[in-house]
């Protein structure tokens, strides 16, 4: 998204009593590396390699199996959907941190609130500093992160500085 759209999506996107302190986008690739090792991703992954051996073990051994065949497009297709949700989530993800709160917001037709969190219960934010200029920026309260950005000095301080 460009730099003005993105300004104007995040400006429709907030509450009348928020103000903008910082708000950007993360880098893909930090969203990839972080959803990929997640559990679900492993599960829908190591399930499809495992189905698809077992339907080969079972023709070459016995005979077709329909029910079998099933399972492996279901398994299949979830492991389609989450790599498609992977790759929708990293281009329409937005950080947002406001006066009020640090909003995760996803670009659609029109904002969706995807999560919500006041600054008190965020706590002390951890910086992860990447090799490729991009950091990660820990939130131990919320155990949650935000993933590829740029300013992460600036965003902590914004961070600590609001929630007093």
């Amino acid at each position: 998204m460009l730099k003005d759209d993105l300004t104007e999506f995040v400006q429709a996107a907030i509450r009348g009593d928020e103000e903008i302190l910082w708000f950007s986008q993360p880098r893909f690739s930090h969203v990839w590396q972080q959803e990929y090792r997640s559990p679900i991703t492993k599960f829908f992954l190591y399930s499809s390699i495992f189905v698809a051996l077992l339907n080969v073990f079972t023709v070459i051994f016995f005979s077709f199996s329909a029910v079998l065949s099933i399972v492996m497009v279901g398994i299949f297709g979830g492991l389609i959907l989450r790599l498609y949700w992977i790759y929708y989530l990293g281009q329409r993800l937005v950080y947002v941190l406001t006066t009020n709160r640090l909003a995760f917001f996803l670009e659609s037709a029109k904002p969706i609130e995807y999560k919500s969190y006041p600054l008190e219960v965020i706590g002390m934010p951890e910086i992860f500093k990447g090799s490729d200029g991009y950091d990660d920026v820990n939130l131990p309260g919320i155990q949650d992160r935000l993933l590829g950005v740029v300013d992460s000095e600036a965003v902590k301080d914004l961070i600590v500085h609001n929630q007093q």
